[in-house]
């Protein structure tokens, strides 16, 4: 849902703002001392009905070590994960079907390792 990264300001990590779009344009990350990039995950962009937008991303080779430290937040697999009410109206309304965290969690495995 959320990751929150912490660099040693070695370059690489870089993200693709349109992720549907075709070539893919990769842009680079930048660092800035004491700062946390927050990555918004896929669960995140559903819970509000795309008002979010998860972000493609990637790291790249450049030669050198890197050190990060991430921290993954997830809801607890049996919390029932729908679009919020303040994310939704009529001209909006809800993208996704109720589905419980854990289930979404064992479909977008399942895709990925299939």
């Amino acid at each position: 849902m959320i990751t929150l990264l912490a660099t040693d300001g070695t370059p690489g990590l870089q993200i693709c703002r349109e992720k549907d779009r075709h070539p893919q344009l990769w842009e680079d990350v930048p660092h800035i001392d004491g700062a946390l990039i927050v990555n918004i995950g896929d669960l995140l962009e559903r819970w509000t009905n795309c008002l979010f937008r998860s972000t493609l991303h990637r790291v790249v080779a450049v030669g050198k070590e890197r050190y990060s430290v991430a921290f993954f937040l997830d809801p607890n697999t049996d919390f029932v994960v729908r679009c919020f009410e303040s994310c939704c109206s009529v001209a909006n309304p809800p993208r996704f079907p109720p589905i419980r965290s854990g289930d979404y969690i064992k479909e977008r495995l399942s895709a990925t390792y299939k």
